[in-house]
């Protein structure tokens, strides 16, 4: 039924393509009068360097005839008359017309824009010329985006931008990235960046269907990110999905099959020898209470916990799209298929997107766009539980003789949980499901030619509905006789933009663009929950429950408009100026501080275009920028700090009562965050492209909840309090190794180092919280536990360090005397990405890595699974290459010896447990191969590729647990005991053009 999909997309796109919209009707006729009397016309093209152009856009002039050229550069075109004109664009070259005067074979050379002075690339509310951006953006390609096999685009951005962070805290499928743009600019709000799709802000892009997209433009400083005013403190990253082409119909078709395997790195737990062996060589083994059944009795059972827990997962995707282009409309529509089982048993993901783009061009003043989505995902989930698996006694066994399944109170069962999950799950489950539209209707109207009215008005509705089973037969649910949860929320968006825009060039010289806008969205959310107890077996509705057990839900919305005017001046090419300033007005504060004003100021030197700087033959481009601006951050949703709350979870002789809670403050106001960025771009020798950003985010008045006296009456109050800064330098160097005719290798490298240090506190207090601690003049994310001293070499017992006032430390074996202390950070010094690419006629490899450096994890885990013998109940870790423990005195060793109950709290919390969390992985490999087109044109196929992809081949690390990504991607920096570590996959792929 899942490969059937394809099918079914497939005949979507085959019957738009027939009938379509109403003008395809008339767009029939004229191809069928053209088919008389034409004349076929053949070519190649190729650049100044006498490289064959792949993918040049060929179109007959005055007609929406068009075509393509293939992977080495040769087209073939039906043509009216032996005089007509052929018209040959391609990006970052000089568009080309040739007059045919009789000709049927061409030889075309098009010249590359050294300057790319064309070239444009998607900024805020628009595009604009590469050469004149004044701020820090960077762009990824839909090519770039197609390394990583992934349902999220989170995931596919990792380590292809200086200064962005992309980290998995989760292997789940269906789970999205973590993404942190130059670091944490606030302590108590959101740090994940704004997304805006088409120009729509989004908030997310989970649902995003990877292959819908075109190009990704990654905003970074104050002077790009600006014009989004209030949201824009952590980046903004704008996504920008496919569309029609001129005189280009075609219909694409993707297939991609792979399968998954969990990889636990340097982490390997005992079998039932080697943990039988470790439990026998502690001391205290006589008192520890398990001398009753502990004897080699035990061996008889082997049980793989993990491997009964793990799976080999198969994942498939199918992608079908037909893009359409003349002079009147330009089509796009996609349909997308997505589905991937889970490494670890029980849980499937799956995920249907479809999208329809469309801009009719009613007359040379009107034009008309429309764009509509839709995605729907569901999970099933019986997902095994991985924390048992890794904690559960080799001892033990899952099965009796007959197959039943073990409820693990039997008397032969030694684990300290005593239960077997796999009993529960024969019954108990979770599931979700989320079905989403949006509807964004506009149009263009252009007044002059050099000024246009644009419109953009969307909406959207999500609907998220859970489940949650417990039958009254497995152990979890005897206690009520089985319970169901069911929850549901309703969420509905609404944007509207309306911008005028102004674009002038003026005697070659002055380029003049500016625009004025006003945006209006409202957010709502309502939700519903419900659980029942006393639920027949098997009886899977809330109405047949003989225990209405509880109700809930609630409500939350929001409102914002915002006025906003951007200026952008470029004299000759070689001097630009930038000017932008937004007011923003939210719900979500009072009346008195309601409206915030954000600014930027950008500048940009072209010194390329200097005479001095001419005359150095290596220099093909050199340019400076520099911005200063400020940008801001707006509370949670549902948080109206500004309004006094109070609780109403209580009652009075059998009627609602109000309690207070939070005090409101009237003068809560924005986050503010000043940014400068200073920055160098250049491309030398006409082989290395090379950018060097360095910024300074000073980000104030942090919203922090405060707890009040008691005598107040209330909890809390919202307050701006704090200050913090972020300061790095970001490098992309992007060289072509070789370039030929035939063979090309390229390499993008890019590296972001990021300080973070936290300015002010409320009262100038530090605070702790859990492991971490918040303190003027030191890190964010700053650990604060006692210090490992590592071990006693006479007795083997653990150690830690005791400071005392004059400065000097000393060793106790008591942690309850070891002094807390700051231990470097969870967040790294810096990050980076390296991707590569060898191409060879139609045949190419490419490799992307990343690596982070400098960032602590605390290995949590270790507690239970490297714990000395305090849990001789659980199963335990083998100590990885390098570490040893003690046996006898004289022993230099990194773990205590080991004894059964534990060695003097040798396993609980302090920096031993705190590891490197550095590490360098080889994201995805990919050799994919373009079928030769003289092999295609007979089956009439445009285009058809094949491609075989690895994705996390290896990482080279020293932290030991299953992965270190997952632990950095975190907030707390803690991967947690039940952790879900990343797969490697191997992935089939098939491209086919018609």
């Amino acid at each position: 039924m899942k490969t059937s999909i394809l099918f079914l997309f497939l005949s979507i796109g085959m019957a738009y393509a027939t009938n379509g919209y109403s003008h395809d009707v008339m767009f029939a006729m004229e191809m069928n009068n053209l088919e008389q009397d034409r004349i076929t016309v053949t070519g190649h093209v190729v650049s100044d360097s006498d490289e064959p152009l792949i993918g040049v856009n060929i179109l007959e002039k005055g007609t929406s005839n068009g075509t393509i050229t293939d992977i080495d550069g040769n087209f073939t075109l039906d043509v009216a008359n032996p005089e007509a004109v052929l018209v040959f664009s391609y990006i970052g070259f000089i568009t080309e017309e040739v007059a045919l005067n009789g000709k049927t074979q061409l030889s075309v050379v098009m010249e590359e824009d050294v300057a790319k002075i064309g070239e444009v690339i998607v900024v805020a509310y628009g595009t604009q010329k590469k050469s004149s951006v004044t701020g820090a953006i960077s762009v990824v390609s839909a090519e770039k985006l197609k390394t990583v096999t992934s349902p999220n685009v989170n995931s596919m951005l990792q380590g292809k931008v200086a200064g962005v962070q992309v980290l998995n805290s989760s292997g789940r499928p269906g789970d999205a990235a973590t993404i942190r743009i130059r670091g944490k600019g606030t302590l108590n709000s959101s740090v994940d960046p704004l997304w805006v799709v088409d120009g729509v802000v989004s908030g997310t892009g989970a649902q995003l269907n990877p292959n819908e997209i075109e190009t990704i433009s990654v905003l970074k400083d104050a002077a790009a990110t600006a014009l989004y005013g209030s949201r824009a403190t952590n980046g903004v990253i704008l996504v920008t999905t496919k569309t029609g082409r001129m005189g280009e119909s075609k219909i694409d078709v993707s297939a991609k099959f792979g399968i998954s395997k969990l990889t636990l790195g340097k982490f390997n737990l005992m079998n039932s020898q080697e943990l039988y062996d470790y439990t026998q060589s502690m001391d205290n083994l006589e008192n520890s209470g398990i001398l009753t059944w502990f004897n080699k009795d035990v061996l008889a059972y082997d049980t793989d916990w993990f491997d009964i827990a793990t799976q080999n997962a198969f994942t498939q995707n199918y992608t079908v799209s037909y893009t359409f282009g003349n002079e009147k409309i330009r089509s796009f529509l996609s349909g997308d298929y997505y589905d991937a089982e889970g490494t670890i048993k029980g849980f499937e993901y799956q995920r249907y997107n479809l999208r329809s783009n469309t801009d009719y061009k009613v007359n040379d003043r009107l034009t008309l766009k429309a764009k509509f989505s839709g995605s729907y995902w569901q999970d099933d989930n019986k997902q095994h539980s991985i924390y048992s698996a890794m904690t559960y006694l080799p001892w033990d066994y899952p099965y009796n003789p007959d197959g039943s399944v073990r409820k693990g109170t039997e008397k032969d069962w030694h684990g300290r949980d005593a239960s077997n999950y796999l009993y529960n799950l024969q019954w108990n489950y979770d599931r979700g499901k989320q079905l989403g539209i949006t509807a964004n209707l506009g149009f263009d109207y252009r007044f002059t030619d050099y000024l246009v009215f644009e419109s953009n008005n969307n909406i959207g509705y999500r609907y998220h509905l859970t489940e949650g089973y417990t039958d009254p037969r497995s152990t979890s649910g005897a206690a009520d006789n089985g319970h169901l949860r069911a929850s549901n929320t309703f969420y509905t968006s609404r944007y509207a933009n309306q911008l005028l825009r102004f674009n002038k060039i003026v005697n070659n010289i002055h380029e003049m663009s500016a625009f004025l806008g006003y945006e209006y969205s409202d957010y709502k959310q309502e939700s519903n929950n419900a659980e029942g107890r006393g639920i027949p077996g098997g009886a899977e509705v809330l109405g047949v429950a003989s225990n209405a057990y509880a109700v809930g839900g609630g409500k939350n919305e929001w409102a914002m408009q915002s006025v906003y005017f951007n200026a952008n001046y470029t004299y000759n090419d070689r001097y630009m100026a930038q000017f932008s300033y937004r007011v923003d007005g939210s719900s979500r504060f009072g009346k008195n501080d309601r409206y915030g004003g954000f600014f930027t100021f950008g500048l940009g030197w072209a010194l390329d275009q200097e005479e001095m700087v001419k005359k150095i033959d290596f220099i093909d481009q050199l340019k400076l920028r520099a911005s200063y601006g400020s940008i801001g951050n707006t509370p949670g949703s549902g948080n109206y700090g500004y309004m006094s709350v109070y609780s109403l979870s209580t009652n009075y002789n059998g009627v609602p009562s109000a309690f207070p809670k939070r005090l409101g403050n009237y003068a809560l106001s924005w986050e503010k965050c000043y940014e400068t960025n200073i920055a160098l771009d250049a491309r030398l020798f006409d082989r290395v492209g090379l950018n060097i950003d360095y910024y300074n985010k000073n980000t104030s008045d942090l919203l922090y909840q405060v707890s009040l006296s008691s005598i107040t009456g209330y909890d809390s109050q919202y307050q701006n309090i704090g200050a913090v800064k972020n300061e790095g330098v970001e490098v992309t160097i992007s060289p072509d190794l070789i370039r030929t005719k035939d063979f090309l290798w390229t390499l993008d490298f890019n590296i972001g180092f990021n300080k973070s240090k936290i300015k002010k506190l409320y009262e100038g207090k530090p605070q702790i919280s859990g492991n971490k601690i918040l303190e003027e003049g030191i890190a964010i994310d700053t650990w604060y536990m006692e210090e490992w001293a590592g071990v006693d070499v006479q007795t083997g017992d653990p150690m830690w360090y005791i400071y005392n006032e004059d400065g000097s430390r000393t060793q106790t074996t008591d942690l309850s005397k070891a002094t807390r202390v700051k231990q470097g950070s969870s967040n790294p010094d810096f990050t980076g990405g390296l991707m590569t690419s060898l191409s060879y006629k139609g045949l190419s490899l490419s490799g992307a890595f990343t690596f982070v450096s400098g960032n602590n994890i605390y290995h949590s885990a270790r507690q239970f699974y490297d714990n000395d013998g305090a849990y001789i109940t659980f199963n335990s870790m083998n100590l990885k290459d390098g570490w040893n423990r003690w046996e006898k005195p004289g022993d230099i060793a990194t773990h205590p010896k080991p004894v059964a109950g534990g060695n003097k709290d040798s396993q609980k919390r302090s920096g031993r447990y705190l590891e490197d969390g550095s590490y360098f992985r080889l994201n995805s490999l990919t050799l994919s191969y373009d079928l030769p087109a003289n092999l295609l044109k007979k089956a009439k196929i445009k285009y058809a590729s094949i491609s075989l992809s690895g994705e996390n081949l290896f990482t080279i690390t020293s932290f030991s647990g299953p992965d270190p990504e997952i632990g950095a991607g975190k907030d707390n920096g803690d991967p947690g005991t039940d952790v879900y570590p990343l797969s490697r996959q191997f992935t089939l792929g098939v491209n086919l053009s018609f």
